[in-house]
């Protein structure tokens, strides 16, 4: 989705110990806090369909089983300098894009959103979808309610 619905919607973040990670219908996205001596000598990355591997600084961060397939050949990752530290921004795209596809957990047994975060990002994907579905309207601040926990009702007729 476009950047200006995010900029409006705001993001809905799991917060981890290492950082957070955030989805729309498209994506994934992990943020991950590095010092600020990281270079990208100094991370390893392997973003495969079904897995992900991050370490840095010879740490492992995140490793294990995604909660859900991705294409890894359109999935990047960039670093970026922001206050006194660095973050580490891997973007993974999903395979099925739909809101119906929000995802629980980062991993299949690691970083869960909790309730309160995961009923949020439910919501926001709703919001999204009926953006695409009516573009001339502005669904970023409507309130959502009754049945949007499998990604809203299905309109099709």
């Amino acid at each position: 989705m476009g950047s200006s619905f995010e900029e409006k919607s705001g993001i809905i973040r799991s917060v981890t110990d290492w950082g957070c990670w955030y989805q729309s219908i498209d994506d994934v996205t992990l943020e991950i806090l590095t010092p600020p001596q990281v270079k990208s000598r100094d991370i390893k990355i392997k973003i495969l369909p079904t897995s992900l591997s991050v370490t840095v600084l010879n740490q492992t961060i995140v490793s294990g089983s995604l909660f859900a397939n991705i294409v890894c050949d359109e999935s990047t990752w960039t670093i970026e300098d922001e206050d006194k530290s660095r973050i580490l921004r891997i973007f993974l795209v999903k395979s099925i894009k739909s809101p119906q596809n929000c995802w629980v957990s980062l991993l299949n047994d690691n970083f869960h959103a909790d309730f309160v975060t995961l009923d949020s990002m439910k919501k926001k994907m709703l919001q999204e979808r009926y953006q695409r579905e009516n573009p001339g309207f502005d669904f970023s601040n409507a309130e959502v309610t009754g049945n949007y926990q499998s990604g809203g009702p299905n309109l099709d007729m």
